[in-house]
């Protein structure tokens, strides 16, 4: 294509690149829009560029530049793709009949973008280049623009060379865009058969050529018609065989095999030409190489199978796993997740209460008794769960202490002094306050009917007085009480910490009709023996 001086060069370049917008799955905008076709069919060329913003002083144009269309019934909103009738002025063909061939086809135009009318006054349309291919320029065509089927790349397999033919749909190259003629990976080329003969956008052809067409349109033979003698066989006097004649090998040239150059992919079609861009070569191809439909591409291999999600795993345990009823225990839930996803936990007992952080709960058991079944579930961001289980054993609380009597022993009569039975006695009820810190002891002394009163509390005193002053007790340890009269004894109660101190009640002395002796029973009256 002639583009008019170097600033339209440079112009165009820039917005060639602005509208190559790429495509990881099919051919990019500019693949699809700026790629040009062949047409018998009869162009409208009624609606045309007439200007722009700076004419007269502009007369190419470019992305985002406004201009004038003239010739069309135009409407705001509208889109027009902007056509250019093209010719090869070089007269060069690359094969024979090569200009003949394409004219059968019909004309080439190639495309250089797209408008979109923005407003109409005085029937003039005015555009905004939204596509620019190349550079626009007076006098261009507008026609209506329309969207072409979208086109996704394939995966087949590497090329082979030598791929048999087919027996599908085959045509061949008659022109390439710009007129190149030799054509590498992207580039756009024009084919001589269309949707008549089935093709259809997304189509995948194979660029062929036989040895045959290679001589057909070889325009220097020499090297192929001439012969090859053999220097190895050479003898003194004479060759051992005969000079090969010229064009002698090229007879079995139908017996060789067809290469295949590369691959395309089908861009658009009309009823009897088809748009293809190369998707790979092996080498250079060229105008009025053959293309064969090729088949559709094995599918691709299934999958992996999606691994199933792996659930969470906890274990649950108790630290205490027993503890007296009120007292509390420590439960922790640890979970893992094999594949790394993030974890809640939630714990539930039985009985009591639980206070929770993290991973971590406590258990309350006021209240609890027996066993108590405590439950930890861990659940990861994907809703999968799985629950661990462990238990607290919860004993009933302790009876409180309680005092117990812990010595007695005896006095003489009327005496208060602790002898040495009383002292061994008063010995193991001192050892055993020094290992109990927190006891005490009560101390109850009795005294016998018909001694005095106070001798009870005289012999509780001398007792507290031994713990105190010959065995290290603190008196306020030791607690001393009458008894009563309950005989010739002292009682000692250990009292250990928290129990109640025994409550003593005096043992009061008998009543006199209780003390009184019995009355003398009568002797029985003895009859008198009878005289004799």
């Amino acid at each position: 294509m002639k583009i008019r001086g170097l600033a339209a060069i440079l112009l165009a370049g820039c917005a060639l690149a602005s509208a190559q917008t790429t495509s990881a799955n099919g051919p990019s905008e500019s693949d699809m829009y700026c790629s040009g076709f062949i047409t018998k069919d009869a162009v409208p060329t009624n609606s045309k560029l007439v200007g722009g913003w700076d004419t007269p002083n502009q007369a190419l144009f470019s992305a985002h530049d406004f201009v004038y269309l003239k010739g069309g019934s135009y409407q705001a909103g509208q889109q027009y793709a902007i056509l250019r009738r093209t010719r090869d002025v070089s007269g060069w063909e690359v094969t024979k009949d090569q200009r003949k061939t394409a004219n059968k086809v019909g004309m080439q135009y190639a495309e250089l973008g797209r408008v979109k009318i923005i407003d109409v006054q005085k029937n003039v349309g005015i555009a905004q280049v939204e596509l620019s291919c190349d550079a626009f320029d007076l006098g261009d065509i507008a026609i209506p623009w329309a969207e072409r089927p979208a086109v996704t790349f394939k995966a087949y397999p590497p090329i082979n060379r030598f791929t048999p033919a087919s027996g599908k749909t085959t045509g061949h190259i008659v022109m390439a865009q710009e007129y190149e003629g030799l054509i590498g990976s992207k580039d756009k080329v024009y084919l001589d058969i269309g949707s008549n003969q089935g093709l259809k956008p997304g189509d995948y052809l194979r660029a062929t050529r036989t040895y045959q067409q290679t001589l057909k349109d070889e325009t220097d033979s020499l090297g192929s018609k001439a012969a090859v003698p053999d220097y190895g066989t050479y003898q003194k006097t004479k060759l051992v065989e005969p000079m090969p004649k010229a064009d002698q090998g090229l007879k079995d040239v139908a017996d060789f095999p067809r290469r295949t150059l590369g691959e395309m992919i089908v861009l658009h079609t009309t009823p009897v030409s088809a748009t293809a861009m190369m998707t790979a070569t092996l080498e250079q191809v060229q105008i009025g190489d053959g293309v064969e439909l090729m088949e559709e591409p094995p599918p691709p291999p299934p999958p992996p199978p999606v691994a199933a999600p792996m659930p969470p795993s906890v274990s649950c345990t108790a630290d205490p796993a027993s503890v007296t009823a009120g007292d509390t225990a420590t439960i922790r839930a640890n979970g893992d997740s094999p594949d790394n996803h993030p974890l809640t936990y939630t714990f539930a007992a039985s009985q009591g209460s639980l206070t929770q952080r993290d991973n971590v709960a406590t258990l309350t058991t006021a209240g609890a008794s027996g066993n108590i079944a405590v439950t930890c579930t861990v659940t990861d961001d994907r809703n999968l769960t799985v629950s661990g289980h462990t238990s607290v054993a919860v004993q009933p609380p302790a009876a409180p202490p309680q005092a117990s009597q812990a010595g007695d022993y005896a006095f003489l009569p009327n005496s208060a002094r602790v002898d040495n039975k009383a002292k061994a006695i008063l010995d193991g009820i001192a050892l055993r306050l020094n290992r109990e810190a927190n006891s005490s002891v009560l101390v109850v002394g009795y005294s016998a009917v018909a001694e005095k009163n106070s001798l009870g509390l005289a012999r509780a005193n001398n007792s507290k007085a031994y713990l105190t002053k010959d065995k290290g007790i603190d008196a306020a340890r030791v607690t001393t009480a009458d008894g009563g009269k309950g005989g010739r004894r002292v009682e000692v109660w250990f009292v250990p910490a928290g129990a109640a101190m025994p409550a003593v009640t005096p043992v009061a002395a008998p009543t006199a009709a209780a003390t009184a002796k019995p009355a003398a029973a009568k002797k029985p009256a003895t009859k008198a023996a009878p005289k004799k």
